[in-house]
């Protein structure tokens, strides 16, 4: 496994872990430098998309779901989290051609500093957003006890496609591009804009291919008590995520080796 591989290289070589929490801060302070509003655009960006999509879903659609706002960036908040994780993972190791050259440490770390760097923007968003949840919609303590598996289950998804979408893309440059036209289309795929039971019955089963199907009806629950209508399709969608983190930690430790080769 990916955390055991990482683990077993910091208890020899310290400083691995000190390579990882730096790359971690850089990710972090990069994003935001020389921006007038700095961290602020953690919770703007998602803010603004539900305004948008919110006024459009609600009022002209005339979709009916209580709080719908609030159910809206429920969503926007780990769907953001995977896609901005993903766009900036999968060429990574073609950006990061000039490190790879000079230096020799375990190569998931660049894609790990990333994931780490937006898990923490979610988690302030998370952190900002709950107050506004309990005053608007109430909070109940037992449900939002299921953020914390919702969370490890996100970061384990990405954290696993990143790796095999990174170890692809640095042999086959068209990853990249097929990864940008198919996010878009994920989203719409993805229950945030609507629930699943709004699905003809038929078609339900099919939506919990998708991995994050799953993670969003978690977020919804714990945030607003809404989604997970069936807990046999919410494991057979945990079992795909974790079949993706399987295969992208064996794809990653077979081809990483090789990465300087084809940079």
């Amino acid at each position: 496994m990916i955390w055991s591989h990482i683990c077993s290289s910091i208890m020899f070589k310290k400083h691995y872990l000190d390579l990882l929490l730096a790359m971690t801060e850089k990710e972090i302070k990069a994003r935001y430098k020389h921006a007038v509003f700095g961290f602020l655009w953690m919770v703007l960006n998602p803010v603004l998309q539900m305004a948008v999509i919110g006024l459009i879903f609600q009022y002209v659609t005339k979709i009916t779901i209580d709080n719908y706002f609030l159910f809206l960036f429920a969503g926007l908040l780990p769907w953001n989290f995977f896609t901005q994780t993903i766009t900036k993972t999968t060429p990574i190791m073609v950006y990061e051609r000039s490190l790879l050259q000079k230096a020799k440490f375990p190569r998931e770390i660049i894609v790990l500093s990333v994931m780490l760097a937006n898990s923490f923007h979610l988690l302030v968003s998370l952190v900002l957003f709950l107050p506004v949840v309990a005053v608007v919609a109430g909070l109940q303590i037992e449900k939002v006890l299921f953020l914390a598996p919702a969370l490890l289950w996100i970061m384990g998804l990405t954290s696993g496609l990143s790796l095999f979408l990174t170890s692809l893309n640095i042999r086959f440059r068209d990853v990249n591009f097929f990864v940008q036209a198919l996010l878009p289309l994920w989203f719409y795929a993805t229950p945030i804009l609507y629930k699943v039971s709004f699905l003809p019955e038929p078609f339900q089963p099919l939506f919990y291919l998708n991995p994050m199907t799953g993670i969003i009806e978690f977020f919804h629950f714990s945030l607003l008590g809404q989604g997970v209508t069936h807990m046999g399709a919410i494991g057979f969608s945990f079992l795909t995520s974790f079949i993706i983190f399987v295969l992208g930690v064996v794809v990653f430790k077979k081809q990483s080796p090789y990465f300087v080769d084809f940079v």
